[in-house]
């Protein structure tokens, strides 16, 4: 920016795009790191995950701002495994039909509902869930808030909030064979941990983003969460100034390895030729970040003319019934069939880990899925692994954590 006499002229094209996002929403030319503004909201997602627990802070007579902005979305359990379960769920049709809002029940996992159907570059979006970077995908900038803060959202339309401080993820070069997005966005958790930019709003950028598919632009915000940043977005305009971020972390896409994350958290991060002969009990292919159609596409390249090793539990989840449809088309569900898989129903599925694919103590679980701390698939003690789909296929097939060979 710079000044004319007492006149303030903001040169917008430099702006970090994220701000740009930010400031229009907030009505305003431009917008400082901890300055507090009020955000007009585009959508509100409630699911039957926690923020279901929003509508409790609902009273009878509240209206809600705009009933073709509320999106109403059970993914988590579909079909219900429980009678708790059948409760919330029960209480989110029955807020849907009373305001009329979006709604959609048992179509796979909400966010990529949302990104299938509504959510555009620019848009701002709350909800409660881990995941719902994931909408920075298309160049929105979705933020995870608590339950009682969604009601005031559902309310008014407006989220009141502290301008994060935006960090620059910049990407070069190229990923090589065998090497995918998973990888990558494991990596860069790996690098910066998951304290260092929390509160923060990650903004990828950089010449290699451009050569990347929205599949695995989609795979790295899904993740970018584990750090504890407030949110992610893509900028592929490339016209922001380097001085309007907090700080810059630069990755050469052609030194990612195959990287998994061990059991607990996203604290220890490792290279898969690293883990040592570790014997497999569970895998799960799908979820948020490893059920759409191209990781469904590369797991049945693994696995095609090969069988599950014995004693091994293959399931398979679509990500939506749209992608479930696609993969019967191309053959998908066949080869995962008859290499002894068993297809789940669309949606979280084992990730979400409540009804489906429990394990028992003890047990481990490589999971192409985002979810890893102790006890969220079953057992306390069991371990869950996360990697690429294409790691998780090949150990189905080893019994074993393995990294898969090119064929």
């Amino acid at each position: 920016m710079c000044h004319i006499g007492e006149i303030l002229v903001v040169e917008v094209k430099q702006m970090v795009i994220g701000k740009e996002i930010l400031a229009r929403a907030a009505n305003a030319m431009n917008v400082k790191s901890k300055e507090t503004i009020q955000v007009a909201i585009d959508y509100c997602i409630i699911n039957d995950a926690v923020s279901n627990l929003s509508i409790d802070y609902l009273c009878d007579e509240d209206s809600i701002f705009d009933k073709n902005k509320v999106a109403v979305i059970i993914d988590h359990d579909t079909p219900s495994g429980s009678e708790a379960v059948s409760i919330i769920q029960r209480k989110l049709i029955n807020f849907a039909k009373k305001y009329d809002t979006i709604y959609h029940e048992g179509e796979g996992v909400g966010y990529q509902l949302m990104l299938d159907h509504y959510v555009k570059d620019g848009q701002i979006i709350a909800g409660c869930g881990e995941h719902i970077s994931v909408l920075g995908a298309v160049g929105a900038i979705a933020f995870k808030v608590s339950p009682r803060r969604l009601a005031e959202v559902v309310k008014s339309g407006i989220l009141e909030m502290k301008v994060p401080e935006f960090i620059k993820i910049e990407f070069s070069g190229n990923l090589s064979p065998g090497v995918y997005a998973k990888d990558l966005i494991l990596h860069v958790i790996k690098d910066v941990g998951t304290t260092k930019l929390a509160g923060k709003i990650l903004e990828f950028t950089g010449e290699a983003l451009q050569a990347l598919t929205l599949n695995d632009r989609i795979t790295i915000c899904n993740l970018a969460g584990k750090t504890n940043a407030a949110s992610a977005v893509v900028n592929l305009s490339e016209s922001s100034n380097g001085d309007e971020y907090g700080a810059t972390y630069q990755y050469d896409l052609g030194l990612v390895k195959p990287s998994i994350a061990t059991p607990g958290s996203y604290d220890n991060i490792l290279e898969v030729d690293q883990v040592g002969n570790i014997k497999v009990n569970e895998v799960f292919i799908g979820g948020c970040s490893g059920g759409r159609i191209e990781d469904l596409r590369l797991a049945a390249k693994i696995i095609k003319g090969r069988k599950v090793s014995k004693g091994i539990r293959l399931m398979v989840a679509p990500i939506t019934s749209s992608v479930y449809v696609q993969a019967l088309r191309e053959g998908l569900i066949t080869e995962f069939i008859d290499a002894g898989a068993v297809i789940m129903n669309q949606g979280c599925s084992v990730c979400w880990g409540k009804s489906q694919g429990i394990i028992d103590a003890d047990e481990v679980l490589v999971s192409a899925g985002s979810f890893n701390c102790m006890g969220c698939a079953g057992a306390k003690n069991a371990k869950i692994y996360i990697s690429s789909a294409v790691t998780a296929a090949e150990s189905s097939i080893t019994g074993i954590i393995s990294q898969a060979r090119i064929r």
